[in-house]
């Protein structure tokens, strides 16, 4: 019988594989003259696509960064690379859409004298991300009420409570961490030793960040301001598509394509999800539904485009052999 982890590879693969059905089927059921007008109005401006994400990546790196205390903080150009790699796994990997956090928190530990702070950063990070995106979700859902359909109302509260629940458990995992010290327990009962001593070493570096509020909330912001990042790359690349349209309806599709692409985790890179949704709102947003497939699969390239490159810098990073820096004396600065 296979492991769990050849079940889950070929349930990712058999999610890939239904996602582009559906990806197919949409493209197969276009108009294939206005998909190729599509890309042929973007050209060049593909360049200024790419910088628009690029420019998103930047600012998740600052976030992620702020998280390390000053003296030991790895320098900027050391961050950005992996918050790439992490990214570049995520949306061209046939993994899980947490695996690129799995491996740039890897990358991180070998980089810092305490590797536990590694681990630490990317669970707050990735916290900090996902609260961000609900919020971003949530003014998705009110823009769809705005513009006609009333059941957004009702959709966008649903969304507002559940990031106040959200909240209350980050509080609870991250903040008090309660359930990590039951864990820690746990390890020393059952003579886990060197178990117990990663898990209080995890305790007390999600102790350190968790110290700063002012941190936290500065790095929520700029993850605010990446996902309104990713919609202004949607209204540029409408523009360049020739079918400009708002800012707010660019929020709108790129918010509600982003939380239907998130909820189908099983599929890798949400593939078909993303595209379906983004025609299912083509009416609300003023396009046409090939407008909206193309917009789909011009982001699906973009995708590619920076993806496969930070795979290829992955390689690299594994392979460069990397020297631990030394503690810091003072450990408590996160700003």
């Amino acid at each position: 019988m296979p492991d769990d982890g050849g079940v889950t590879l070929a349930l990712r693969l058999l999610g890939l594989a239904f996602g582009a059905g559906v990806v197919a089927w949409l493209v197969a059921h276009a108009d294939s003259e206005a998909l190729l007008a599509a890309f042929a109005h973007v050209g060049w401006g593909f360049l200024a696509i790419l910088a628009a994400r690029a420019a998103t990546v930047v600012i998740d790196a600052g976030a992620w960064s702020l998280l390390l205390p000053r003296g030991e903080r790895p320098r900027f150009a050391v961050i950005v690379p992996l918050r790439w790699i992490g990214e570049a796994i995520n949306t061209t990997l046939p993994v899980a859409q947490v695996g690129g956090d799995v491996v740039r928190a890897r990358l991180l530990q070998r980089r810092l004298p305490l590797p536990a702070r590694g681990a630490a950063t990317v669970a707050v990070d990735f916290a900090l991300s996902l609260f961000a995106q609900i919020l971003f979700t949530a003014l998705g859902l009110v823009l769809l009420a705005w513009f006609g359909e009333r059941s957004g109302w009702w959709w966008a509260a649903a969304a507002a409570a559940m990031a106040v629940l959200f909240a209350l458990l980050c509080r609870e995992l991250l903040a008090r961490r309660r359930l990590l010290r039951l864990a820690q327990r746990w390890a020393a009962r059952v003579g886990r030793d060197r178990l117990g001593a990663r898990l209080q070493a995890f305790d007390g570096a999600l102790g350190l960040i968790a110290q700063s509020r002012a941190v936290l909330l500065t790095a929520l912001c700029l993850h605010i301001a990446s996902f309104l990042a990713h919609a202004a790359e949607v209204w540029l690349t409408l523009y360049l598509m020739a079918a400009a349209t708002g800012f707010a309806q660019a929020v709108l599709l790129e918010s509600l394509s982003l939380t239907a692409r998130s909820a189908a985790f099983l599929i890798p890179s949400g593939w078909g999800a993303q595209e379906a949704t983004l025609v299912a709102l083509a009416a609300v947003a003023g396009l046409s539904p090939d407008t909206a497939l193309a917009l789909g699969l011009i982001k699906r390239a973009r995708e590619f485009a920076i993806g496969v490159p930070g795979l290829c810098a992955w390689g690299i990073a594994e392979r460069r052999p990397v020297s631990r820096q030394p503690a810091a004396n003072v450990t408590i600065d996160l700003g």
